[in-house]
């Protein structure tokens, strides 16, 4: 439950910290005096959209913190998002002078979706946009999964629906991504066959183009092996002239001792030249031009030079590499295949599944609705709507939702009449507050939920059944926590705990201030509810009378 709130830079408020206790506490105050502040702070600690319209001063940030009581599917929540866990919760919200926002639970930073996902646990806050809640299917099925004992059932709903979920996902992906691939394909294997045709792992592109230069120049080859081999064996050529130097080196060492590494370097160049040469004659033969080869040579190097223009590539390796990623790119049309299969399977088992556990769900939400209605036209009586009958329409519906495989309607018939009506197209507020009153009063019985909050839940609601709406408020208070902001005389006495909001001038600024009241205050505060300004005699005895 909620055990205090700390407000600053807030609206109209600078500062102000509020202690809750056990059991009915009612906020009044006159139109316009801020009452629904203490609502808009909760509001934010649960992760409502923040905006910087709501500082009080522009040039400070709004912080506003909540310090709650713990309970056993909180501590396990808190433990599920990895977050540190002590005797109380703290929540904390703050909004910067730039309009970005900042939460903690208990002095760890958080996501907002955190906040939203721990006030299930914590709080449920009914404003006046409750009554246009009401047409929306979570409302409707939040209501009719309130009673159910336990809720294995719908838990192994839920997590089957979020499987089937995925596994829609993943089966439009995969479809959507087959039909993309499908366009290529005729594509794909059109290029890949072309390849195919030709045996281009095996060429060498350097090497052909190298015999090509041979080929087609094998004359020019021919003549200048020949001037080579002229110009060594000839006479007076460089044979005999290393061997006229040798000669004379011989002669020479003969003279001049030291001249003997000057002979073996003369003796070594010999060798070397020698070596050289008959290298040349043993790769490089002169041989008769052959037009046939070249003609081979000429068309290898036409295909391979039409291939990369054709495939916009830059050479005969890029061409391969095109070829290899065509075949890969293949190659997953088969794995897609397979994956696709294995989607098409999960969809089916899934829905079948949510089919199964939708039926026992349909079933067990059925069971209650006898109860339910009778108990809700209980209370109706009570609040003077005898002449109405409320109705639960459940039946298994074609579709698979998050909520089950069947559908809702909660209807109501007005005047004893026998034509009923969707609940939220009543055109009566006063009677709408009723009928939304006595849903939360039956659904808190079976709730886990610690704090309720209505802001004017009695709207459009006096005399008798006034009273009878507080009776009721304080029921549920026994129970759970409740803060009610209310402009009714008869649901504040009742309260255990009254809080009275007023707006006074301050320094020319527009202040709101939240009080305790004590009992002379609340006879006050109870008089200007029945009275007006001008409390005379009548209105603070019936004020008296009402505590009473």
């Amino acid at each position: 439950m909620l055990q205090k709130l700390s407000i600053l830079n807030y609206t109209l408020i600078t500062k102000t910290e509020l202690d809750f206790n056990n059991g009915l506490t009612v906020i009044t105050g006159e139109t316009g005096a801020g009452k629904s502040i203490i609502f808009g702070a909760i509001e934010l600690l649960f992760g409502a959209r923040a905006s910087i319209k709501v500082l009080k001063d522009p040039n400070s940030k709004c912080i506003i913190e909540g310090i709650f009581s713990q309970n056993d599917q909180l501590i396990n929540q808190l433990l599920n998002l990895d977050l540190d866990v002590s005797n109380e919760l703290i929540i904390r919200r703050e909004i910067r002078k730039n309009g970005n926002s900042r939460s903690f639970i208990n002095d760890s930073p958080v996501k907002i979706e955190n906040l939203k996902i721990i006030s299930q646990y914590l709080i449920e806050i009914n404003g006046q946009h409750l009554f246009s809640k009401m047409g929306s299917l979570k409302f409707k099925y939040d209501f009719i999964d309130s009673f159910l004992n336990q809720n294995r059932i719908l838990l192994e709903y839920k997590k089957a629906f979020k499987e089937y979920s995925i596994s829609i996902e993943k089966q439009n992906s995969l479809r959507k991504r087959a039909r993309v691939l499908n366009e290529k394909k005729d594509f794909l294997n059109f290029q890949l066959k072309e390849l195919s045709s030709y045996d281009i792992e095996n060429w060498d592109e350097e090497s052909i183009q190298n015999d090509h230069n041979i080929v087609s120049n094998q004359e020019e080859i021919n003549s200048i092996l020949s001037k080579i081999n002229k110009l060594y064996t000839e006479k007076q050529g460089i044979l005999e002239l290393l061997d006229d130097l040798i000669s004379y080196s011989n002669n020479f060492l003969e003279h001049v001792s030291n001249f003997s590494s000057i002979d073996s370097r003369i003796q070594s160049a010999k060798i070397e030249i020698e070596d050289i040469f008959h290298e040349i004659n043993s790769n490089f033969e002169a041989n008769t031009p052959d037009k046939y080869k070249l003609q081979e040579l000429d068309d290898l190097l036409s295909k391979i030079n039409y291939l990369v223009k054709k495939f916009n590539v830059v050479d005969l390796n890029s061409l391969i590499n095109k070829k290899q990623k065509i075949v890969k790119e293949l190659s997953e049309f088969t794995k897609l295949d397979l994956e696709l299969n294995q989607a098409n399977q999960n969809v089916e088992f899934y829905k079948s599944k949510c089919l199964k556990l939708g039926q026992e769900l349909f079933k067990k939400r059925l069971k209650n609705i006898l109860t339910i209605e009778k108990n809700i036209n209980n209370i109706l009586e009570k609040l003077s709507m005898g002449h109405a009958d409320f109705k639960i329409n459940l039946t298994l519906g074609p579709e698979i939702t998050v909520n089950g495989t069947d559908q809702i309607s909660l209807l109501i018939a007005v005047n004893n009449s026998t034509k009923y009506y969707p609940i939220h197209q009543f055109s009566s507020g006063g009677e709408l507050s009723r009928v939304a009153l006595a849903m939360k009063y039956i659904s808190s019985t079976y709730s886990s939920i610690s704090s309720l909050i209505f802001d004017e839940i009695d709207s459009g609601i006096s005399g008798k059944v006034a009273s009878e709406v507080g009776k009721l408020l304080k029921d549920i208070s026994l129970k759970t926590q409740v803060i009610n902001i209310s402009h009714l005389p008869q649901v504040a006495a009742i309260a255990n705990h009254h809080l009275n909001v007023s707006k006074t001038d301050f320094l020319g600024k527009m202040e709101s201030e939240i009080s305790y009241l004590k009992k002379e205050d609340r006879i006050q505060v109870l008089a200007k509810m029945l009275g007006g300004d001008k409390t005379g005699k009548a209105a603070l005895n019936n004020a008296i009378e009402l505590l009473n």
